[in-house]
């Protein structure tokens, strides 16, 4: 993040280590919140914008903890919605219990053995601040992108 920072860039991809992925019960005021800032901005649609769909926030905090390359630690909320909506597709099937320990398993197992790479940046509102836009299973190796990442 410092080298995309130095740089001038508010978007970039690394390799974590020792990747967590960690969840904690949201208060309801916190869930409350996050249903009505997106009330507020879907309100915000022209008209030719199409209908937003109601939108009902994930009940637990989802965040990843890892090493950077110079051995910190750093923690993020996970902002990637295919996380929240694997979390939501999940429950239905198996229970929230045994959703997150789901997700666990596929991001400390699967992602890490075979390649993950996590999207970070900046927002306009807070451009010092990194945020955790994406999660990508990304194999390993130069064969899938044509280099080395």
């Amino acid at each position: 993040m410092e080298a995309a920072a130095a740089l001038g860039r508010s978007l970039t991809a690394i390799r974590p280590d020792q990747v967590r992925f960690v969840f904690r019960p949201k208060p309801a005021t916190a869930i409350q919140q996050e249903a009505d800032a997106y009330t507020r901005s879907a309100r915000q649609a022209n008209m030719l914008d199409q209908e937003v769909e109601p939108f009902e926030p994930t009940p637990y905090m989802l965040a990843f903890t890892y090493v950077d390359e110079a051995g910190v630690r750093h923690t993020h909320q996970c902002g990637d919605w295919e996380t929240h909506t694997a979390f939501w597709k999940w429950r239905q099937s198996y229970g929230e219990e045994r959703t997150l320990q789901m997700l666990k398993e596929k991001y400390e197992g699967e992602y890490v053995k075979k390649g993950v790479a996590f999207i970070l940046g900046t927002l306009a509102k807070r451009p010092k601040q990194w945020t955790l836009l994406g999660v990508v299973r990304l194999d390993k190796g130069s064969y899938q992108t044509g280099f080395s990442f």
